[in-house]
């Protein structure tokens, strides 16, 4: 529970200050919130759930879907000219994607554990 508390609170902290400092964003901007929402749930899910937790899929499976999905989230931003594909964009889904997997895998252990 500890490491849990601890790495979402570690992530909102990281969150707020990529936002501020690399993306000039608000942290509540609808925007950037929908995509963060997606990388992060496609890291909770398909990395930290299904990969590192319950190995119910290869890792090679669980990154083509991740890349399939985020791929296509930058394509729709590219076709409707919301933004352009940075650096700053690209870093910012990765920490999205990587803080998601975390707690995906934490969030499943402590499950189980309330569970037993």
């Amino acid at each position: 529970m500890k490491m849990l508390v601890f790495s979402f609170i570690a992530g909102i902290v990281l969150l707020y200050l990529l936002n501020i400092a690399i993306l000039k964003t608000p942290l509540l901007d609808l925007h950037w919130s929908i995509h963060a929402g997606i990388r992060f749930l496609a890291g909770f899910f398909l990395l930290g759930i299904s990969f590192f937790y319950a190995h119910a899929m290869s890792f090679k499976k669980t990154a083509y879907i991740t890349g399939f999905i985020v791929t296509t989230d930058y394509l729709y931003d590219l076709y409707t000219q919301t933004s352009g594909f940075e650096l700053e964009t690209l870093l910012h889904g990765i920490f999205m994607i990587i803080w998601g997997a975390i707690l995906g895998y934490l969030t499943a252990k402590y499950i189980k554990e309330q569970l037993i």
